[in-house]
């Protein structure tokens, strides 16, 4: 029944992280594209250089928000596998027209097609991944994980026990006992390994 339960959780987080990197990159497809057709796009953005620098930054940044209980190897691969879906959205959308057979191949949109797609290329992969890693770090601060506040708390206790051993070993010359009879500090816990 257990294993069950963790099977079924592992495929849940696989799944969550999928659909969150899909969405990240349908967004970010979605936003460039009404950058690059400003005047035909039903969703209005002011300064098209804005959203194709902001926009990756902030959808990484969401993105590894969202995955503050992955590693942040799992960040950053979320974030290339947006940017790369993103991009090959953006090229499917502007080579479709000649894919379709409904434009025809000339030299002004197969241009305009290909220096947009490197453009998203060049500009996705670095901002995206970047805002993701941030994000991730964000979200540590915020929002630690199960793991790493069971960390935060076994390292509180420990320090606990060390102020307790230096206080007792400061007391006891003033208390007259004398020095060889020092209370030595606590054991450190074995390294894991």
């Amino acid at each position: 029944m257990a294993r069950d339960d963790r099977w079924r959780a592992r495929w849940r987080a696989r799944g969550l992280l999928l659909a969150w990197t899909v969405l990240g990159a349908v967004i970010l497809a979605a936003f460039y594209l009404a950058a690059f057709f400003n005047a035909y796009s039903p969703v209005l953005v002011g300064d098209p250089g804005a959203v194709l620098l902001l926009l990756p930054l902030l959808t990484g940044l969401l993105l590894g928000i969202l995955l503050t209980n992955a590693e942040i190897v799992v960040a950053a691969g979320a974030g290339l596998l947006s940017a790369a879906l993103a991009v090959v959205l953006i090229a499917l959308f502007l080579f479709a027209p000649v894919l379709a057979g409904v434009a025809p191949a000339d030299r002004a949109a197969a241009a305009f097609s290909i220096s947009r797609s490197a453009l998203s290329t060049i500009l996705l992969f670095p901002l995206v991944v970047v805002g993701s890693v941030m994000g991730r770090g964000v979200g540590d601060l915020f929002l630690p994980s199960v793991h790493m506040r069971k960390q935060l708390e076994e390292l509180r206790a420990e320090t606990r026990r060390w102020h307790e051993a230096l206080d007792r070993m400061e007391r006891r010359p003033l208390e007259g006992a004398p020095s060889e009879t020092a209370v030595p500090p606590p054991e450190t816990p074995k390294e894991k390994g």
